[in-house]
C-alpha cells in the first residue's frame, strides 16, 4: 500500500506502528500543523483549486478528468515546479467504452512525456475507494505495458521518488 487518505486518524502510536511505519504514506490535503506517525503527502485535486501563481503548497497533482489534461499541463508548466507527482486514477475510466479507453492511454502518454521533460514523476493509481476497487500487481504492469512504459523502471522511480519527496513524522 502506497497510500491511504488519512481523513480520520486510523493510527494511533503502539507496537505495530513501528513495524508499518515506512510501508504506509498518508495523503493530506493540506500540511498538518503537528506531524503525523507517519510519512506523507500532500494531495491537491484538479477541482479543489485553479491553478496560479497562490497555489498552495503540494506534492501530488491529481488530475481529475483526463480529458483537460492538456490545459492543466500548460498551467503546470508555468508555474515551473519540479519533483511534483501527476496522478492518474485508473478508477476514472472503469465504466468507459473502448474509444475513450483509447483517449485515456493517448493521455497518459503525453502526461508521461510531459513528466519526463520537466522532471515530474508519473503517479498512476487505481483510485480505489473500496477493496472491491483494487487492482492487483499483474493487472497494473499490464496497464503499463499498454501505457508503453516498462513495470520494473516505473516502479522503481516511483518508490525513489516517493523515498525522496514524503515527510516523515516522528520516528
Amino acid at each position: 500500500m502506497i497510500g491511504i487518505d488519512n481523513s480520520k486518524e486510523y493510527f494511533k502510536e503502539s507496537v505495530q506502528t513501528h513495524v508499518i511505519h515506512d510501508s504506509l504514506v498518508l495523503r493530506f490535503k493540506i500540511k498538518p500543523k503537528k506531524s503525523p506517525l507517519f510519512k506523507y503527502l500532500v494531495v491537491l485535486h484538479e477541482a479543489e483549486t485553479k491553478i496560479n501563481s497562490k497555489i498552495p503548497f503540494f506534492d501530488i497533482f491529481s488530475l481529475n478528468s483526463w480529458n483537460t489534461y492538456k490545459i492543466m499541463l500548460k498551467k503546470l508548466k508555468k508555474l515551473n515546479r519540479k519533483n511534483i507527482g501527476i496522478e492518474i486514477k485508473i478508477r476514472e475510466i472503469r465504466n468507459s467504452n473502448s474509444y475513450e479507453v483509447g483517449k485515456w492511454i493517448k493521455s497518459i502518454k503525453e502526461i508521461n512525456k510531459f513528466c519526463k521533460l520537466t522532471d515530474n514523476q508519473l503517479i498512476i493509481s487505481s483510485g480505489a475507494e473500496t477493496n472491491y476497487e483494487s487492482i492487483s500487481g499483474n493487472t497494473f504492469d499490464s496497464i503499463l505495458r499498454i501505457l508503453e512504459i516498462e513495470p520494473i523502471k516505473y516502479w522503481n522511480e516511483l518508490e525513489k521518488w516517493i523515498d525522496t519527496r514524503a515527510y516523515y513524522g516522528p520516528s
